[in-house]
């Protein structure tokens, strides 16, 4: 997400089913075509794509792990859910309607505290490919 992968889009398993164009996306049909598989911890898809940017939809029923983007900001609204986000040194409780700026080097992850998955909404700048993707417990080594 929170990259959720809050880099929330920064998920290992991130889906995509090519590269989207121009085009109206309705959330709710998204969530059906793109379901989180039983005992999958998060889901992202790319619904959309341009040379400036990435749009991620992003599903998390557990967490997201510890990471941060060096080359990448991301911007995350949450659509659904509420759960704890870790934003550097900070620990911040969010929820549906809420909007997260993550600057590229910040560390971030999720914790979802619903029953239900969280879907968030991740802008990327420059578009992310999911190649800068850097867990915090492997940064060092």
């Amino acid at each position: 997400m929170f990259a959720l992968v809050l880099g929330f889009a920064g998920i290992a398993g991130a889906q995509s089913s090519g590269t989207p164009g121009p085009g109206a996306y309705d959330i709710d049909s998204l969530l059906t075509e793109h379901q989180l598989i039983k005992g999958q911890a998060a889901r992202t898809d790319v619904i959309a794509w341009d040379s400036t940017s990435s749009v991620h939809l992003t599903q998390v029923e557990t967490s997201v792990e510890m990471h941060h983007h060096a080359k990448h900001d991301e911007n995350v609204w949450i659509i659904r859910g509420a759960g704890r986000l870790t934003l550097g040194d900070q620990k911040i409780k969010v929820k549906a309607g809420q909007f997260i700026h993550i600057p590229r080097g910040t560390p971030h992850a999720f914790h979802n505290m619903g029953s239900n998955p969280a879907v968030v909404l991740s802008v990327f700048s420059p578009g992310f490919d999911g190649k800068d993707r850097i867990y915090e417990d492997k940064a060092g080594k």
